[in-house]
């Protein structure tokens, strides 16, 4: 092999090397991965199942906070998928492999997510099943409304002022890092 191409087949690896690992997950450890790997040998399905174009999880369009709360459900989802699973099989390798990862998944919840999953659920299940064509809630409603869009609107103004402080010091330190 000439110089050149020892030069050529290197920046490629370089390139190869950065871009997969840039886009390689970051927080999941080696350990969780093999753990999923196996149960995904385990609980193998065909490739027009997995790839049928409708994902469990679609992707998201939301902000932060609202991204948070949404995860918050996302994992609380994996962990009944979980527990299905663990009361289906009896094989002790794919239920060590299944309480491994969902110990760090409630572990992940636990620390970083709500914790009150389970009472937010229960809200919002009764806010979905309010009778909005029954005369009583519309009137009960309109004495709510006054309180409810003040706190709707203390509450969006509180998230524009820190979405405006954020873009603020993102300025600053651009001029900041400019001027230096």
């Amino acid at each position: 092999m000439d110089v050149l191409s020892r030069a050529v087949m290197c920046f490629c690896l370089m390139g190869w090397m950065t871009l997969g690992w840039s886009n390689a997950a970051q927080y999941t450890s080696i350990t969780m991965k093999s753990n999923i790997d196996k149960l995904k040998v385990h609980y193998t399905i065909s490739k027009d199942q997995l790839f049928n174009g409708n994902p469990v999880f679609p992707k998201d369009t939301f902000e932060d906070s609202e991204r948070r709360v949404l995860m918050s459900v996302v994992l609380d989802v994996y962990l009944s998928i979980f527990s299905q699973m663990l009361n289906q099989t009896g094989d002790q390798e794919v239920r060590d492999s299944l309480n491994y990862v969902k110990g760090k998944i409630q572990h992940l919840q636990k620390h970083y997510f709500l914790g009150r999953i389970p009472e937010l659920r229960a809200h919002l299940q009764n806010l979905w099943a309010v009778k909005t064509s029954d005369p009583t809630v519309q009137g009960k409603a309109l004495s709510e409304l006054v309180t409810i869009y003040e706190k709707a609107s203390k509450l969006a103004t509180k998230f524009q002022l820190k979405k405006d402080n954020r873009r603020k010091r993102r300025q600053a330190q651009r001029l900041k890092s400019s001027i230096m």
